[in-house]
């Protein structure tokens, strides 16, 4: 994929999508708030930590 970033509708719509998937289940207001951002603390993590090792291959396959 030559761009792999969503746009902000795209975005919108994934958390719109997970905050139904979470009020459906009961879960809501700050705790729902809590999910979110450990969800997507865990995304940023796990695309930095992709970078990285794709980064440190092609530098060591030089």
């Amino acid at each position: 994929m030559k761009n792999e970033k969503l746009t902000t509708a795209q975005e919108l719509s994934v958390v719109s999508d997970v905050i139904e998937y979470l009020e459906g289940r009961g879960v809501e207001g700050p705790l729902a708030a809590c999910i979110l951002k450990t969800a997507a603390t865990h995304i940023e993590n796990q695309v930095a930590k992709k970078c990285f090792l794709v980064s440190m291959s092609k530098a060591l396959n030089k």
